[in-house]
């Protein structure tokens, strides 16, 4: 602790103020001892007593002076009983001094404590999103899949009529260019002689092949979930966190202890 006149610092002794050393004029550079201050500036005389009305040290002269009609004593005498009275403040006050160390030291370990919790709340709270956000990746991919497959049977679809058209549109083309052919290069001869297989040609291509209806792809939709609705509650889909116990309180704190 600092001395409280030249602030320096010093240690208790093991066995309190009756352990420090005496103040004396031979010994002005020990820590607690300025031995100037062990004589009177007005009357050059050692101070000896102290006075309990004033609670100062004074000289005998000082004393009879100012000091006359106050209760006053040999320093010597009263050494003791101060001397206590600090070792009982310094007891008191160490007592407080471990108290708060010891509230200090607890609370960081709760403030630990915390820490690691809330770190493993984080990760759960985490783990919690990736665990829903997969299952929407689940159900997106099922949905794509589901989509795909839809699209490819109709594009089978698609490419089957597609080639029964192209194959319908070979064979009457066919006809058609023959027939032209016939029509501007054949001899009269030769358009008498083929004129009924053209006929009968034409009648069996005209049978085969109506013409078509129009052709309408599938249209598909997709409904999603009403996110309002499941919102409109404040629906939470990962969780809470809430406090799950009081922190409880300081035992020791400024002003008193508990």
């Amino acid at each position: 602790m600092p001395c409280p006149l030249c602030r320096s610092e010093f240690h208790i002794p093991k066995d309190g103020v009756a352990g420090l050393p005496v103040r004396t004029r031979a010994k002005e550079s020990s820590t607690y001892e300025p031995g100037k201050e062990d004589y009177c500036k007005k009357h050059e005389e050692r101070i000896k007593m102290y006075c309990f009305n004033c609670n100062v040290n004074a000289c005998a002269m000082c004393c009879l002076e100012e000091h006359k009609t106050h209760k006053f004593e040999r320093i010597e005498t009263v050494v003791e009983q101060f001397s206590k009275s600090v070792d009982d403040e310094i007891e008191q006050m160490t007592s407080r001094i471990e108290c708060f160390r010891g509230v200090t030291a607890q609370l960081e370990a709760e403030n630990n404590k915390m820490l690691n919790n809330t770190k493993a709340i984080e990760q759960r709270v985490k783990n919690r999103s990736k665990e829903i956000r997969q299952l929407i990746d689940r159900q997106e991919k099922q949905l794509l899949q589901e989509l795909q497959l839809l699209k490819s049977a109709t594009q089978k679809e698609v490419k089957s009529r597609k080639d029964t058209l192209q194959f319908a549109l070979s064979e009457m083309e066919s006809f058609r260019t023959n027939s032209l052919e016939l029509r501007s290069k054949g001899s009269p001869s030769d358009i008498t002689q083929a004129a009924n297989d053209v006929h009968e040609r034409a009648k069996v291509l005209l049978q085969t092949y109506v013409i078509p209806s129009e052709y309408h792809a599938a249209s598909y939709k997709f409904t999603p979930v009403n996110i309002d609705e499941l919102l409109r509650d404040d629906q939470n889909f990962i969780g809470h966190v809430v406090a799950v116990a009081d922190s409880g309180n300081l035992k020791c704190y400024y002003g008193h202890v508990q």
